[in-house]
């Protein structure tokens, strides 16, 4: 279950990006935001750090809270872009959806995703293509969303470009705080070799990302394969002097 801090600053975020709280409009006082919500002053005060926390509004002692943006920054999408250029893979190819169920996880697929047993999630199937490689799918992806969630973007999910995860932040005010990410080879099993045009048991390149709110929350999972020979991984390490 959220926290109520947690809650309260999802209501903001979904009015500010809607634009029911325009840019450059200043809040309520913290008294007066805690009786229009019934919370305690205290959670409104960690609400409106988590707001400031994404870059969505600035706090001056007197001059009160006031709205910045609309949505926040991509902190995130120049780690996304050293590992492998993921979010040029979203935005440059297509996304072709094959399948969307909602799923209760198992043991398995809870220790593979770290969630618990029991949890339910909304799962789409898909591959990315790359409209100059046809035949050549770049990765088969599975993402879970909160079945909630899920239920709202489902739609727009459907065969397209660009990044899930900005559906979501468009239509459901869930904003990413950070992206923790896994990478690990495995073998590619029968099903997923054939849509990716490769051998059974061919190696790949699996990548985990789970994409974490502002309240320590994974709302949505995506783990992407990708064949051996259309994925690479490359980091620069710099030599540092101890001080």
């Amino acid at each position: 279950m959220e926290l109520r801090y947690a809650e309260l600053a999802q209501i903001l975020l979904k009015a500010i990006s809607r634009g029911t709280l325009p840019v450059g409009t200043t809040l309520p006082s913290e008294v007066e935001m805690a009786r229009q919500y019934n919370v305690s002053r205290t959670t409104v005060r960690s609400a409106l750090s988590v707001l400031e926390g994404l870059g969505l509004v600035s706090r001056r002692r007197r001059a009160g809270t006031r709205i910045e943006a609309s949505e926040p920054p991509r902190t995130y999408a120049r780690s996304l872009t050293n590992i492998g250029d993921l979010v040029q893979y979203a935005t440059e190819t297509e996304r072709h959806v094959r399948a969307i169920q909602e799923i209760v996880c198992d043991e398995h697929l809870a220790a593979a995703l770290a969630c618990r047993p029991g949890q339910r999630w909304l799962q789409i199937q898909m591959t990315r293509i790359s409209p100059a490689e046809p035949s050549r799918p770049i990765c088969w992806t599975d993402i879970y969303l909160e079945p909630a969630i899920g239920e709202v973007v489902r739609g727009q999910a459907l065969n397209g470009t660009g990044l899930i995860c900005d559906i979501v932040s468009s239509t459901c005010g869930r904003f990413v705080a950070r992206v923790e990410q896994t990478i690990r080879a495995v073998k590619l099993e029968t099903g997923m070799a054939t849509a990716l045009s490769v051998a059974p048991d061919s190696a790949g390149l699996e990548i985990t990302r789970r994409y974490i709110d502002p309240a320590g929350i994974a709302f949505q999972i995506t783990v992407s394969t990708h064949p051996a020979d259309r994925f690479s991984y490359h980091l620069s390490l710099e030599h540092t002097v101890p001080t």
